[in-house]
């Protein structure tokens, strides 16, 4: 896999979740934007600490069948945010209540959604870049627990994110 794979897997990813939960709006700058906060030079804590599981995972790919089957167009205040955070993400999600009804039917909170979803983002470009000598450096930080789910769940998470 090479750099721009690497970074087309993560773009194909952040892509998939900006159609389902994420605005829908923005438009590619917004996407890199988010691309940043998913994968930055170093995984930051809160996504490299966050704890998966198969449940999680199962909840989740629960959460994102619904969504596709609502086919929600985005807000007018959705995109606005050229530089968006975690916590951006969040609100905006938080300001769609049908989404967070979903959520909270599966025992999931929106910021833990978007953490699980970042995370294994993280652990499938690790498991990509682990056959891949020259990406290795970029992908050493990610948490070896993360690596090891991505390998356990690969094809599902993949399926999760459109991939």
């Amino acid at each position: 896999m090479t750099l721009s794979r690497f970074k087309s897997l993560n773009r194909a990813a952040l892509i998939g979740l900006s159609l389902v939960v994420l605005p829908a709006s923005a438009g590619m700058a917004y996407a890199e934007d988010i691309l940043s906060i998913a994968t930055p030079p170093e995984t930051p804590a809160e996504i490299n600490n966050f704890k998966l599981s198969e449940d999680l995972l199962t909840r989740m790919e629960k959460v994102h069948a619904e969504l596709e089957r609502m086919q929600l167009s985005p807000t007018a205040e959705e995109g606005q945010d050229a530089r968006p955070s975690m916590d951006s993400m969040v609100k905006s999600i938080e300001s769609r209540p049908q989404v967070v009804e979903l959520m909270k039917a599966q025992n999931i909170a929106p910021r833990d959604y978007l953490l699980a979803y970042f995370a294994m983002m993280s652990a499938l470009a690790a498991v990509d870049a682990e056959e891949e000598d020259q990406l290795v450096d970029e992908v050493k930080g990610i948490n070896p627990e993360h690596v090891a789910f991505g390998k356990q769940y690969g094809d599902r998470i993949r399926e999760l994110i459109g991939e």
